[in-house]
């Protein structure tokens, strides 16, 4: 059974087994507009963290060096899947650092336009709802944040051998939210054990 596989069982079928799965919690009932978004790596962190849905733990990826840290927290939006089959990227505007594996429901602002190795990889930006009308779109955000995230992502990932980055810059709010639409869409959940079991066969 892949990662695709496990992440496209229904709330259902996921509730018969005896452990979670952060990446199949449902999607924000205010969809695309709010959503949710699972903390994985802390603001300020330079260690990378991901989540493991097989061991519903939070394993290190990797450090980055010590000049580089995590300009917000970073996670992913449950109940989507990317390009590249992994649930949509999440970056959460915020002052504080926020703890992994807390679920933080965000309003939508924008997206960093980003491609890697294994192709598109938008990052969405978010806005924890609690900070109420104070943003709604990217020009309420900080401009030296939004400099300060787009060079972080450039180069990230610099030191590591074969892994190169291409980041084209912020899209706006209506396009982010129709790549939410889109990445919720091709999550396409399997609605019976049979489903389930046939397209398992087939892979």
């Amino acid at each position: 059974m892949t990662r695709k596989d496990i992440r496209n069982i229904t709330k259902s079928l996921f509730e018969s087994k005896a452990r979670r799965n952060l990446e199949l919690v449902e999607i924000h009932e205010d969809s695309p507009y709010v959503i949710n978004a699972v903390v994985e790596i802390p603001k300020g962190c330079t260690a990378k963290y991901e989540y493991n849905p097989d061991l519903d733990t939070f394993q290190l990826d990797r450090c980055l060096p010590d000049s580089m840290h995590y300009p917000c927290s970073y996670g992913f939006v449950p109940s989507t899947m990317g390009e590249d089959e992994d649930p949509l990227d999440v970056l959460i505007y915020d002052s504080v650092p926020l703890d992994r594996g807390t679920i933080v429901q965000c309003n939508v602002i924008g997206a960093l336009d980003m491609e890697d190795s294994h192709g598109r990889d938008w990052k969405i930006l978010g806005v924890p709802v609690y900070r109420g009308k104070e943003f709604w779109s990217l020009k309420d955000i900080d401009p030296m944040f939004l400099k300060i995230a787009d060079m972080f992502f450039k180069h990230y990932k610099d030191l590591e051998a074969q892994k190169k980055v291409t980041v084209r810059g912020w899209i706006d709010k209506k396009q982010a939210l129709k790549i939410v639409d889109e990445c919720c869409e091709r999550f396409r959940p399997i609605d019976t054990l049979e489903e389930f079991l046939s397209k398992t066969s087939d892979s």
